[in-house]
């Protein structure tokens, strides 16, 4: 089974030491800004960053797998997709204090919390670091009144996913209280499968804010990085599989509006997990960061004043990404039970059931005129993506089905 996330038992702290190093630039350039007093400098930073973070890949990534390669570059990409395309990047002065530049900071924070995610091996110092990445977006985002609730809601239930999958990772190794390893092992992983799905935000919408939802593609999707590790037995499979139908379910009963991208997405990937479908997940990753960029982008397109997307943009991201689930839904209906493919299609029947795919083209021509090269860049990529998910379900099944290595 291909590891993604490069998180496992085995001994070492690091994924690779020199990309560790490398790595540090997110939460480095915070702290030179700081001192600097120039928020406004982020932007060039974030590009800065982004190149070191290529080239890092390219040198140092010989020790790890491709699949935990990729998800680090595209996690690269995020500061500087997000001061490109958020119209409010341009509003930092320079000489700012922190608390008035704390916005242009955060995407560099953030980042870094789940590079350490991504590179460190023990479960336990994962968890540390989403759970920190998870509080210092819950406490930006509810510094409005409104906001307060929602954000501190998410915060508490995803620390209390953290305290379970803690210790259900600390049970699984045994202990006096249960009558055998077997005991302690299969508790152990309910606990740790509980925590987890409370930390990928499982059956909870994303926050209104476009530019935080990016941010917490990362966070979500490094929770569903450490599924493989409980993925070990029938009992903990199918458990996993009734709790990505659930959030899915969950999702058509509390909507209004459109169909919450970002958790829709999340509880696709914890079916893939739970099939042992790791290429799958890997996609899903990718496309939720593209299509959750294009979100942003979209939002950048509104004139000033207004708030809420047209409806054929609002719609938009997740019918770019509608061909990347179809590939999904194809590599997954073999491989479930009939109650759970019926649930399943349905969940998909009733989500897409006002997607208007009718405003995909006029939608397109808008983004592509209006939208500048970085989100042409963006299209072409879902496009990309799309006709790479379909050409390794048609020609390469075994690799997109998680039979070889």
């Amino acid at each position: 089974m291909m590891a993604l996330a490069a998180v496992s038992f085995a001994s070492g702290l690091f994924a690779s030491p020199v990309l560790f190093g490398l790595f540090c630039w997110p939460f480095l350039v915070v702290w030179v800004l700081w001192a600097s007093r120039r928020p406004a400098q982020a932007r060039h930073m974030a590009r800065l960053g982004l190149g070191l973070s290529l080239l890092a890949l390219l040198g140092c990534s010989s020790g790890m797998t491709w699949g935990q390669a990729l998800c680090l570059g595209m996690e690269a990409c995020v500061p500087a997709l997000l001061f490109a395309l958020w119209r409010g990047a341009d509003s930092f002065r320079e000489k700012a204090s922190f608390g008035e530049g704390m916005e242009a900071y955060l995407p560099f924070l953030v980042t870094g919390c789940i590079f350490m995610g991504l590179l460190l091996r023990p479960p336990l110092a994962v968890l540390f670091f989403d759970g920190a990445g998870t509080v210092l977006l819950a406490w930006w985002d509810g510094r409005a009144t409104r906001r307060a609730m929602p954000a501190w809601d998410m915060v508490r239930l995803r620390l209390s996913g953290v305290i379970l999958a803690g210790l259900g990772l600390t049970v699984m190794q045994g202990g006096g209280v249960f009558a055998s390893t077997e005991s302690a092992v299969q508790v152990g992983q309910v606990l740790a499968l509980m925590g987890l799905c409370m930390m990928a935000g499982l059956g909870s919408v994303m926050s209104s804010r476009a530019e935080l939802a990016l941010l917490d593609v990362g966070l979500r999707f490094v929770s569903l990085f450490l599924m493989p590790l409980l993925a070990v037995t029938p009992f903990t499979q199918l458990l996993m599989v009734i709790a990505g139908l659930l959030a899915l379910g969950s999702l058509l009963l509390r909507r209004a509006g459109s169909l919450p991208l970002l958790p829709w997405l999340t509880g696709l990937g914890l079916l893939a997990a739970g099939t042992g479908q790791m290429p799958c997940l890997l996609l899903l990753y990718v496309a939720a960061l593209l299509a959750t960029a294009l979100r942003l982008g979209c939002h950048g397109l509104l004139p000033v004043g207004q708030t809420a997307l047209p409806a054929g943009l609002a719609l938009l991201p997740i019918q770019m990404v509608l061909p990347v689930i179809m590939v999904v839904l194809a590599v997954l209906a073999p491989l479930l039970g009939w109650g759970a493919l019926v649930s399943l299609l349905a969940c998909m029947v009733l989500g897409f059931w006002h997607l208007g795919l009718e405003t995909l083209p006029q939608s397109l021509l808008v983004v592509w005129q209006r939208g500048g090269r970085v989100m042409r860049s963006i299209l072409f990529c879902l496009g990309l993506l799309a006709c790479l998910a379909v050409i390794l379900l048609v020609y390469a099944s075994p690799l997109l089905k998680g039979h070889a290595a």
